[in-house]
């Protein structure tokens, strides 16, 4: 049985990396070993990545590159994949669960410095997509579509997600209360920015429930899912940084963000796994193996004619 921690490009050779025996010796043996190292990032720091719900809702809210950028999510990402060592990835494109991120200059090409005319950043496709589905909890298919060895000017990732997962964290009780004719118990400005998200993703369509925002109220919008609520794991790193923020002095800094690093480190790690239920997990799977979500919302009825 292989180690749950190593990501596909380690544990499977069909969709494992290019060969890095092209070149000579050294070069073979570096990149094996740049190779080993990004690994060890990636299995040290993700573990340590789970963002909430509340969190990831933001993400899937914004409706613009600069408001999606303007997230602490984003930035969260953004900073982790650099850290890792897999470059200044950047939002360049979005569609309502579809983003294309690229990376000009990325380092995982210069591990195969005797490759080329090939798409090599297995790597970052498998970082990725572990990112979302394991941190962000959102099912998704990840693609490497251009990359500097196959003589683009950058790397280019289509990440796509599936709307299933993705309307089970985007949507909370509010917005459920819309989609069921419900004014909820929140002011006039949030109620206009909620009913322009659930439009821009075709769940209302003028202003009523649409046919796809129709079929998931029926099939999928009445499951209970017990949702945790935990800090996400930048709230420390900007809680120091906001003590630097109010301190004349670097020794009343130090005091202070030293005793938030310890008094951290005492709380016990949250389980933010949600609790999700039987049919949940059946319509996941299920999710997993249809190609669109007409298609889905369309076996779901025949198998509820033909209980």
């Amino acid at each position: 049985m292989s180690d749950p921690g190593l990501p596909p490009f380690m544990t499977d050779s069909s969709g494992g990396p290019p060969p890095v025996s092209d070149g000579s010796f050294a070069q073979s043996m570096g990149a094996f070993g740049a190779l080993l190292k990004l690994q060890q990032n990636i299995s040290e720091r993700f573990p340590k990545s789970k963002v909430p719900w509340n969190e990831t809702r933001k993400f899937l809210k914004a409706s613009t590159i600069e408001n999606i950028k303007s997230t602490s999510l984003y930035k969260f990402q953004m900073g982790l994949f650099k850290e890792i060592g897999l470059g200044n990835m950047q939002l360049i494109s979005y569609a309502p669960m579809h983003y294309i991120f690229a990376v000009p200059n990325n380092p995982v090409c210069n591990f195969y410095p005797a490759l080329q005319n090939q798409k090599v950043c297995v790597a970052t496709t498998d970082a990725l997509h572990r990112f979302f589905r394991e941190e962000l909890e959102l099912e998704c298919s990840v693609e490497e579509t251009e990359c500097i060895k196959n003589g683009d000017p950058v790397c280019k990732f289509k990440v796509d997600l599936q709307p299933i997962s993705a309307y089970q964290i985007m949507l909370d009780k509010n917005d459920k209360m819309i989609l069921s004719g419900v004014r909820p118990p929140v002011d006039e400005n949030e109620l206009k920015e909620r009913v322009r998200a659930l439009t821009v993703y075709k769940l209302l369509e003028k202003g009523k429930l649409s046919e796809i925002g129709n079929a998931y109220m029926q099939f999928a919008g009445t499951m209970e899912v017990e949702e945790k609520v935990f800090d996400p794991p930048w709230k420390l790193q900007e809680e120091l940084s906001s003590i630097a923020e109010t301190h004349n002095t670097f020794g009343g800094a130090f005091g202070e963000m030293a005793q938030k690093v310890q008094n951290t480190q005492k709380e016990p790690a949250p389980e933010p796994k949600p609790q999700v239920s039987e049919e949940t997990k059946q319509l996941q799977e299920e999710a997993k193996k249809t190609d669109s979500f007409a298609e889905l919302l369309s076996k779901m009825k025949k198998n509820q004619d033909g209980q």
